[in-house]
């Protein structure tokens, strides 16, 4: 990935909190023929260092995957268009702010039935706790049970992570400033709320 020095992040706890903040990643491979990409939603293990999820079997894509052969995963983080008119001398050209973590590693299939049951039931309940639901897969235990048959996990060591975070470094504090105070009223909370600790860390 293109990263100028001023947009490089790699602090390993600012790029796991974008991952985990934004865990639907897009999982990429090479082939013979032509890459291939899956969209997944992962979990991450911060200690081991890996990424889990898991493919619907009728995805022909995992069969395509080498335990010896590096894959890439990406995640999307906050991203906005940058108007010139938002910045103190507007001779500019429009950009784009965002962040995003690429991640290498070499796959694991996994295929067991109980370690397949405890990936799902970890990556239900995360997503439930989020957003506060009393919802529990014993609710559904005769379809888990059949769906778990229609799945393949995977697991990814992580061996790189690269981070670019574009937030407007490469400009003046006004600058800066001024788009902060354009995105808030557009109510781009997200982004502006990663400048504005940008500026914080420079003072």
């Amino acid at each position: 990935m293109y990263t100028p020095s001023s947009f490089k992040e790699d602090n390993p706890e600012i790029l796991f909190e974008l991952i985990e903040n934004n865990s639907f990643g897009v999982l990429f491979s090479q082939h013979t023929e032509r890459p291939e990409a899956t969209h997944l939603p992962f979990m991450v293990n911060k200690r081991k260092r890996t990424l889990i999820a898991h493919f619907a079997k009728a995805n022909k894509h995992w069969k395509k995957l080498s335990e010896e052969k590096e894959i890439l995963v990406i995640f999307q983080g906050p991203h906005t268009y940058v108007s010139p008119s938002w910045y103190v001398h507007r001779d500019e050209v429009p950009t784009w702010n965002y962040a995003t973590v690429h991640v290498y590693g070499k796959p694991r299939l996994i295929h067991d039935s109980e370690s397949l049951r405890k990936m799902v039931t970890e990556l239900t309940h995360l997503h439930e706790s989020n957003i506060e639901s009393d919802w529990d897969l014993r609710e559904a235990s005769e379809s888990f049970e059949i769906d778990l048959k229609a799945i393949v996990g995977i697991e990814i060591e992580i061996s790189e992570m690269e981070g670019k975070f574009k937030f407007n470094q490469n400009k003046s504090k006004e600058d800066q400033e001024d788009v902060i105070k354009n995105l808030d009223n557009l109510g781009l909370k997200e982004v502006s709320e990663i400048m504005k600790k940008n500026l914080a860390e420079k003072k």
